[in-house]
Formats: C-alpha cells, sequence, structure tokens
C-alpha cells in the first residue's frame, strides 16, 4: 500500500500536465491574437489608403481619364497622382485598372494594357469592395515584385462616379508588408511572453494548492493506514485475550497443585534424619517452586497485556531490578558461554514505575540478547541519566548483544504482535515489552549495536517528572 502511494503522485502529475497546457495555450494565443491584430492592421490601412487616394482622385482626375481608350493621353495625370500617393509611407508600386480590369497606368510602364484574369481580389473591388492582403510574391499579378521584395501588402482602391456608386475604376497600391511583420512579431511576442509570465504566475499558484493538497491527501492515507494496522493489532489481541484466558484458566490450577505438592514434599523431609534419601532433592524442589511463581507471573503479564490493567507505580531501583534480573538468567549465559557486562550508572535514581512489568520487559530483552549473541560475545547493559534541552531529565537503559543484528526494514516491525524472525518464537515478547514500557511513560527503541549487533534502548522520565 505505500508503495502504491509513493508511485501515485498528484504533484508530479498536475506539474506535468498544466506546464504542457500552459505552453500550448500560450502559444495558441499568440497565434489567435496575431492574426486578429494582422486583420485590424489590414483593415487600418485600407481605411487610411482608401481616405487618402480618393481625396487625390477627385482633386486630379475625372471619371473620363478611367474610361479613355488611350492610355498615353491621361498619363500625364496619373503621374501627378502617383507623386502624391508616393508620400505616403512604404509605397513601392501603383497600378490604376480601368472598369474592364485592365491597367490604365503603372510606375512600372511593362504592365500597361495588361491584365490578370485570375486576380479575385480585383474583381471583388470592381464590384465596390475595397480589399486589403498580404500578398505574397509568388502570386501571378506580382511578376515584376520578385526578387525584390518578400511580402507586399495590396490595397484595392475602387473609384466611384460621383452621382452614383458605380465603379469606374480601381488604384491599387503596393507597400512593404516588412514594417506590418515587425510589428506583428513584436506585438506576438509580447502576447506570447505576457501569456507565459500569466500561466506561469497561475500554474504556481494552483501547483502550490495541488502540492498542499497532495501532501493532505497522502497524510489521510498515512494515517488511514496506521489505523488499519491498529485495527488488525487490535483484533489480534482482542482474539490473544480470548486464547490467553483460556489458557490461564487450564494452566492456572495444574500449577497450583504443583506447588502445593512441592511444597509438602518439602515439609516432609525436612527433618535430614527421617528421610535423608531426599536430602538432594531439597534444592530442585526449591527451583520447582520458583518456576511455577515465574510462569504464574509470565501468565499474569500476558493477561495484562491483553487486558485493560493499568500500572501500579512504585519506586523501583533500576539497577537491582537489572541485576536481579541478570541472577536469575545465569545459568541460560553461562550455558552459552555469553559473558554479561554491567556499565551501570551508581547515580541512578529510583523513579515511580510498575516493578513486574519493567521485570517481565528486562527478562524478556535479555533473554532475547543472551539467545542472539554467538558463544564468546558479550551482552552490555548500562544505564545512564540523560538531559535533553528544554525537557526534564530522563533514565536510559541499554542492552545491546554481539549477534547479527536485526534488518533496518524490521526493527519497526518486530514491536507488532505476532511478527517474528526466529524459527519458533510467538512474536509476542517485544509487543509485550513496547506495551509495558509505554503503559509506564516510558519509550523503546531498536537501534544497531556499536559491534553491528542489536541495541535495545529504553527512557523513562526521572523523579517528578510529568508523565502526561
Amino acid at each position: 500500500m505505500s508503495h502504491s502511494i509513493k508511485e501515485f503522485s498528484l504533484t508530479k502529475q498536475f506539474a506535468l500536465l498544466s506546464f504542457m497546457c500552459i505552453g500550448i495555450f500560450s502559444v495558441a494565443l499568440g497565434i489567435i491574437v496575431s492574426r486578429y491584430l494582422t486583420g485590424q492592421m489590414l483593415e487600418r490601412e485600407w481605411e487610411t489608403t482608401a481616405k487618402f487616394v480618393r481625396t487625390e482622385v477627385r482633386q486630379l482626375l475625372v471619371p473620363e481619364d478611367f474610361k479613355t481608350k488611350d492610355p498615353s493621353a491621361v498619363a500625364q495625370k496619373f503621374w501627378q497622382l502617383h507623386q502624391q500617393i508616393i508620400l505616403m509611407p512604404d509605397i513601392v508600386r501603383i497600378k490604376v485598372y480601368n472598369p474592364h480590369g485592365v491597367i490604365l497606368w503603372s510606375d512600372e510602364k511593362r504592365l500597361v494594357g495588361t491584365s490578370f484574369a485570375s486576380n479575385s481580389e480585383l474583381k471583388e473591388a470592381l464590384e465596390g469592395e475595397v480589399v486589403a492582403e498580404v500578398s505574397p510574391i509568388s502570386k501571378v499579378e506580382n511578376v515584376f515584385e520578385r526578387g525584390t521584395f518578400r511580402n507586399l501588402v495590396e490595397v484595392y482602391v475602387p473609384i466611384f462616379e460621383e452621382e452614383g456608386r458605380e465603379t469606374i475604376g480601381v488604384i491599387e497600391i503596393y507597400r512593404s508588408a516588412e514594417s506590418l511583420f515587425q510589428d506583428i512579431q513584436r506585438a506576438r511576442l509580447m502576447i506570447v511572453l505576457v501569456g507565459l509570465l500569466g500561466g506561469g504566475l497561475l500554474y504556481l499558484s494552483l501547483f502550490a494548492i495541488v502540492r498542499r493538497a497532495s501532501r493532505k491527501i497522502d497524510e489521510q492515507q498515512r494515517h488511514l493506514l496506521t489505523m488499519q494496522s491498529e485495527l488488525i493489532a487490535s483484533q489480534r489481541m482482542a482474539a490473544i485475550g480470548e486464547m490467553a484466558g483460556a489458557i490461564a484458566h487450564g494452566i492456572g490450577n495444574p500449577l497450583a497443585s504443583i506447588r502445593a505438592a512441592a511444597q509438602v514434599a518439602g515439609l516432609d523431609c525436612s527433618d535430614q534424619k527421617a528421610c535423608p534419601v531426599f536430602q538432594p532433592s531439597q534444592e530442585h524442589l526449591g527451583n520447582i517452586i520458583r518456576e511455577v511463581d515465574r510462569v504464574e507471573k509470565r501468565m499474569r503479564g500476558i493477561l495484562s497485556f491483553v487486558g485493560p490493567l493499568e500500572p501500579r507505580p512504585s519506586q523501583v531501583d533500576i539497577n537491582l531490578l537489572l541485576q536481579d534480573v541478570l541472577q536469575g538468567l545465569r545459568a541460560s549465559y553461562e550455558k552459552t558461554e555469553v559473558a554479561p557486562r554491567l556499565d551501570l550508572d551508581p547515580t541512578l535514581p529510583k523513579t515511580a514505575l510498575d516493578p513486574f512489568h519493567i521485570e517481565q520487559v528486562f527478562l524478556g530483552l535479555l533473554t532475547n540478547a543472551i539467545q542472539a549473541t554467538p558463544p564468546g560475545g558479550t551482552v552490555t547493559v548500562s544505564t545512564e541519566v540523560i538531559s535533553l534541552q528544554g525537557n526534564s531529565p530522563r533514565l536510559r537503559i541499554s542492552i545491546e548483544d554481539t549477534g547479527k543484528g536485526i534488518p533496518p526494514e524490521n526493527r519497526e516491525r518486530v514491536f507488532e504482535p505476532f511478527f517474528t524472525t526466529k524459527p519458533h518464537g510467538t512474536g509476542l515478547g517485544l509487543a509485550l515489552a513496547k506495551k509495558f514500557v509505554e503503559r509506564n511513560g516510558g519509550a523503546i527503541a531498536i537501534l544497531e549495536g556499536s559491534k553491528g549487533g542489536t541495541r535495545v534502548e529504553i527512557t523513562f522520565p526521572g523523579p517528578g517528572s510529568n508523565r502526561g
């Protein structure tokens, strides 16, 4: 489940998708706006040009000049018109058409008397419409402009009779489109930059919102996973509780009978003369009674683990308790040739803990350490008072072995009920230890030992500390 959370990244998916969308939007906006600006500039171009040309035509020409069959007769008048029109910026060519689409006059004399049937813009102008376009130099009517210009703006201005709307001719103005294209390019660049800037700001704002939402979702998913784990653990504990109650009820009476029988046997042979044969068994009978008492304590520990039993604190000498537990495990570590090493702080103060809980914790941890240590190894037990900045002093207990250690990925899982790395383990020892430690206001952690083994650290609040 955690792996799937890691793979699913809302932030990364949004970052990629939104970046692409904003980029495409900015480019598309630049293209659309540039086309719009081109249309607006052309419209402004033809309005200005048409108004100026018609004013000059009215001053210099009469309708009969466009209907003449002898272009040379009116050439001087059209030349005068040309001299006025070229005062406009970027004018590169002028053509004058009669009502039939034939060129009456042009500053390019080779064009006089010619016509171009494929010129659809001229046909619209002869019908009375002002036409303006960016004309490719490859058009047939631009034969004499090729090699000189790359793009031209053509404006067809229809000329009407004064009395009506009859078109008597058309004047075509060629203007260089270089300045127009430069203006459009600047406008396009400005639009793209503004679009990218606005898109970038929008992207950053949305990214911050999505990242925050993504983190919130991840936190909720982790919380759900934690709750799921806790629910599973709770269900397991409920099952353990039922099982432990049945076991305790089934074992309690036989244990009591065994203890009573051992006590009676010991009393019957208290007189050495009465039963000299059984004298060597007195020590074994004592061991039986102690082990029965120990089993009873473990059963009570299991019941307290699964039940609501609260700690019963009293002043505990941790150093002394550790020494007692080690003494009880003497046979275990001597059999395995493991050497215990004590590094106990003599100034360690007593603190309020449940002695039964803490004894069970130390017993379980020391047993694990002895079992994990190979022959000839050591188990180091140390205590000390630590002071954390801004907090009350705490008591730290460390139990370190020289075994193989626990892999990092398992150091948290070992506290889960039923999780074990031992071939015949129950998986309850460390879970029980963690519960006892936390019930007494402490904390427990599994760390890597200084020599590659495992170090278990337990901390408890010091005397007078607030245990929350």
